[in-house]
């Protein structure tokens, strides 16, 4: 496969998702830091253009052996991708964590003596744990919704729905920095364990609570890389493709009364945004004033 210099890790991530198996195997950050030019981040690896090259004809070259095949995420709608990431990353990453959670007290408990970095590891991890918690509910709760309703207005013909936060760019560029912290905890939790190490005392548990965090690491890779690098630029890019309504313009648009003289519309089946936080009852039935 001929490498182009002057592409990014993020854009062979996005139109080549077996390159990722490859970026894994280096140990070449795709998610976090996949806006870095290719090149460099082989240079920063210690890999020539020549072997990624290989690597990835030879990855692109297996039989897919029963293996599911990846959705196609770069050309999915931008409310569907959302629910993909809540229904298998969030929901994922929330079970995984109670689970790591509870299996770092237990290993800290009988192992702490001898190995008295775990309290630290449960210390970075307890942080890495709550801050996700609190991301991904915002991106639930305020982001994603907002994305999902913008995408609704410009496929109906609308104008791009008044946002509490100004532009899509303000949450965005918070979250964007939350996942740079979590990979950097996680990172932290690699040092502490010397690349999550099994001791030779290590009991069942402890292997299996390292394992748990190497898969939530694999899993987290995949969920920044969808944010990162397909959902955040395309709802960027969305919402600077139209133009923004103010409250009243979206209410009189959506009511059809105003343009049509018809009494009622299909779009009564939508929310309506009304600039004072409440709805006053007319003619019409969605509020504004006429």
């Amino acid at each position: 496969m001929q490498i182009d210099v002057t592409r990014t890790v993020a854009d062979y991530a996005v139109t080549f998702p077996p390159a990722k198996r490859v970026f894994e195997k280096l140990g070449i950050d795709y998610c976090c830091h996949g806006k870095k030019p290719i090149a460099e981040a082989c240079e920063m690896k210690g890999v020539t253009l020549t072997e990624l090259s290989d690597l990835l004809a030879a990855e692109e070259a297996k039989p897919q052996n029963g293996e599911a095949v990846e959705l196609d995420f770069a050309n999915m709608s931008l409310s569907a991708l959302s629910d993909h990431i809540v229904r298998c990353h969030h929901n994922f990453t929330r079970e995984e964590m109670d689970r790591i959670a509870a299996l770092l007290n237990r290993v800290c408990t009988v192992h702490g003596g001898n190995h008295p970095e775990l309290f630290e590891v449960n210390r970075v991890f307890s942080e890495l744990k709550s801050e996700m918690e609190v991301h991904m509910q915002r991106e639930e709760r305020m982001l994603f919704p907002y994305i999902s309703l913008m995408e609704s207005s410009f496929n109906f013909g609308m104008p791009r729905p008044p946002a509490p936060f100004g532009t899509t760019r303000n949450p965005i560029a918070v979250m964007v920095s939350d996942h740079d912290r979590a990979a950097e905890m996680l990172q932290e939790i690699r040092d502490l364990t010397n690349n999550l190490e099994i001791p030779p005392d290590a009991c069942f548990k402890y292997k299996t609570v390292f394992a748990a965090i190497e898969g939530l690491e694999k899993d987290l890779h995949q969920h920044i890389h969808l944010e990162n690098n397909i959902l955040f630029p395309k709802a960027i890019e969305m919402e600077d493709s139209g133009s923004v309504s103010d409250a009243r313009a979206l209410q009189e648009q959506a009511c059809g009364v105003h343009e049509h003289g018809h009494e009622f519309s299909h779009s009564h089946e939508q929310s309506h945004v009304h600039s004072h936080g409440h709805a006053q009852v007319h003619s019409c039935g969605c509020g504004c004033e006429h």
